[in-house]
């Protein structure tokens, strides 16, 4: 077991570690850096073609690690995999729509649904919510991808804060499954670990590379992944050495901040008139960057205040769905309001540089 856990996080390092400065090299040779804008928090041209590196550890690591009767478990995560990677590159690349990129997740989380049954069936009385109907699982299923793989590429804003978050849930998640001896979702969980700390170390300040829509899609779809398999497997199997008795509601602390932000902006925008996907800099990495944090310390805050939201709702399980998580959304979400807004028009929310 140890053996396999080392092999895992290390090919997936080692491929990613030795692949990014090769993307950086081409990158720099054919001009294909990331787009500045207004939002932009950097003043020099960066390629934004991390996430190939990323991807590379992720699927060399798993082809080659997973065992040939396990392989059929994962055939379908590593074709979405592939389908998402294409769409990121896409996107970095030539700029895609909205209305695309969700209609290609829409299908990616299709697959995973119809195909792998890896789905969400149950709330397990999260929400006084039980068993599913077919549609109503298709339908949260759906929007959890959906969801997830868009909050992981809204917070992608600054060096390091996408690959630290990711950190955090793969941290948990490679606990409980090791503990729990479920090689496979570990293998998998040490693939995308090894990966995310190969990248960090080039998207230190001052980056040489961004993960780009590549690589945040892709972080987004496998730990969605992930954290379905670690709803069903904690609820539905037998024999564990830890179980939570309300697992939704720890996955959500697991995700916690990518949610908190992709809430909270989007409630904003709404406020304010504006589509809910219209671009903007009230994001809390930027709420932290206006109040004096370095990328680093922005992301080092964000990245503590998702380990301990994890760390509350492990520790108090029995009663997370009713008390804990409603209470630290209410707690931060009017934290970083009260930081980020100095006053408050009738009809706008201003934000004072």
């Amino acid at each position: 077991m140890i053996y396999t856990t080392l092999l895992y996080i290390f090919t997936s390092f080692i491929i990613t570690f030795l692949t990014i400065p090769i993307l950086i090299k081409f990158a720099n040779t054919t001009n294909l850096y990331a787009e500045q804008n207004y939002r932009s928090s950097h003043k020099t041209p960066i390629p934004s073609l991390g996430g190939i590196g990323i991807f590379m550890g992720i699927c060399f690591s798993s082809l080659l690690l997973t065992k040939n009767s396990e392989f059929n478990s994962i055939q379908y995560l590593l074709a979405t995999q592939f389908i998402i990677f294409f769409l990121g590159l896409k996107d970095d690349i030539f700029v895609l729509s909205a209305k695309k990129k969700l209609l290609v997740q829409f299908f990616c989380a299709q697959i995973i649904f119809i195909y792998s049954g890896v789905r969400i069936d149950n709330f397990y009385n999260v929400l006084g919510l039980g068993e599913l109907t077919l549609i109503q699982s298709n339908i949260i299923t759906v929007v959890t991808f959906i969801g997830l793989i868009n909050a992981y590429n809204l917070i992608d804003g600054i060096n390091w804060l996408a690959g630290l978050i990711a950190i955090s849930s793969c941290l948990f998640l490679t606990y409980w499954f090791s503990i729990n001896k479920f090689e496979l979702e570990l293998g998998l969980t040490l693939s995308l670990l090894g990966s995310l700390i190969a990248f960090l170390k080039y998207n230190k300040t001052p980056a040489k590379i961004f993960m780009g829509d590549t690589g945040s899609l892709l972080i987004g779809l496998t730990i969605s992944y992930l954290l379905i398999r670690f709803i069903n497997l904690n609820h539905k199997s037998t024999d564990l050495v830890l179980t939570y008795r309300s697992a939704p509601s720890i996955a959500v602390a697991v995700v916690f901040i990518p949610i908190l932000d992709t809430l909270r902006v989007m409630f904003i925008r709404i406020f304010n008139g504006d589509s809910p996907f219209k671009p903007d800099q009230n994001h809390l990495h930027h709420i932290l960057l206006k109040r004096g944090c370095s990328h680093i310390q922005a992301s080092l805050i964000l990245f503590a205040i998702n380990c301990i939201c994890i760390v509350i709702a492990t520790t108090l399980h029995k009663t997370t769905g009713k008390i804990v998580i409603p209470s630290m959304f209410i707690i931060l979400f009017t934290f970083f309001n009260i930081i980020a807004f100095n006053r408050i028009n009738k009809k706008y929310f201003n934000v004072t540089i």
